[in-house]
């Protein structure tokens, strides 16, 4: 199987168009941005709540990154999130499903409809998963995903860019031509790749079930935690706890590993106000629920959290 292929079959799963490999996830935002006809310079607004590789990547195509904050409801940034920091120089919304947990990426199409500006829908944490019936992934006037480290196709490399345009397709295209560094090259990863796809449902699947079964287990009211809705496909179940740090080294004692992402963005800013976002980089506690983590990970995950005290 060649690109041709697979580009072919990740269309095909998520309801779009056209689909176009690149070297990462990263090279994917920088591709959408590059050939969106958007003006050089101008802004495009993101979650103060994401992965900095995210903001890195607005600011290596050239743009100008406007943070807003995130509802603690979804550790997404919604529509009143951008609404709050809309002007008429942002020409595009790069839309990012927190931790997995989906945003209400149908309101935000509608709302950048409105407005008139691109959207991006950055589904590297999320793909798998279904919002209101359709793949996550196959919003906006273009989505990416990524196969990096950690990712829902964990191969360490490559990334896609999805859209239903044919002018944004053979733009994008062109780009890649004319830039090396932004193209999937890794012949040896396209198998890789789309195994991966065609199991992709089935290894969501499984995602669900370490998410109910951390759901059902976790009992200590130290930690607080979002509503549950079995939809949601995590990338790491997120938890809350004040002092976080004991918590963290009280775990790493007992050789019990959680991570704690992401600090706010808005750290790297000397100005702006992101109180969600500054409260989830405070608080939160990622467990792994990746499929391949093994049930007695999950079950001392658990039992450390109940026990703590």
């Amino acid at each position: 199987m060649g690109l041709d292929e697979l580009e072919k079959e990740l269309a095909g799963y998520f309801v779009r168009n056209h689909a176009i490999l690149t070297r990462s996830g990263s090279f994917a935002i920088i591709t959408a941005l590059k050939c969106a006809g958007l003006e050089q310079g101008s802004k495009v607004v993101m979650p103060a709540s994401c992965c900095p590789i995210v903001l890195f990547s607005i600011q290596m195509a050239g743009y100008s990154v406007v943070l807003a904050d995130v509802s603690l409801s979804t550790l997404s940034m919604e529509v009143e999130q951008i609404e709050s920091v809309m002007d008429d120089d942002i020409s595009a919304i790069l839309a990012v499903h927190g931790y997995g947990h989906f945003c209400a990426i149908d309101e935000i199409t509608d709302y950048a409809k409105r407005k008139g500006v691109i959207l991006i829908e950055d589904a590297c944490l999320a793909y798998g998963g279904k919002f209101k019936g359709r793949p996550i992934g196959s919003f906006g006037d273009f989505s990416v995903i990524s196969f990096g480290y950690d990712k829902p196709i964990s191969q360490n490399y490559g990334g896609a860019l999805m859209t239903n345009c044919q002018t944004f397709a053979d733009k994008a295209r062109d780009f890649l031509d004319d830039n090396k560094m932004a193209q999937f090259s890794e012949l040896i990863q396209i198998t890789h790749v789309l195994e991966g796809l065609k199991k992709l449902d089935k290894l969501t699947a499984i995602r669900k079930s370490n998410i109910a079964f951390v759901e059902q287990t976790v009992s200590n009211e130290k930690f607080k935690r979002l509503k549950y809705n079995p939809e949601i496909t995590y990338w790491r179940y997120p938890l809350f706890i004040e002092n976080r740090e004991r918590f963290l080294n009280a775990a790493k004692q007992q050789n019990i590993l959680f991570t704690s992402h992401y600090r706010s963005l808005g750290l790297l800013q000397t100005q702006g106000f992101y109180p969600n976002a500054e409260e989830i980089g405070n608080k939160i506690v990622n467990l792994f629920v990746q499929p391949a983590t093994p049930k007695t990970q999950l079950t001392n995950m658990v039992r450390f959290i109940n026990d703590y005290r």
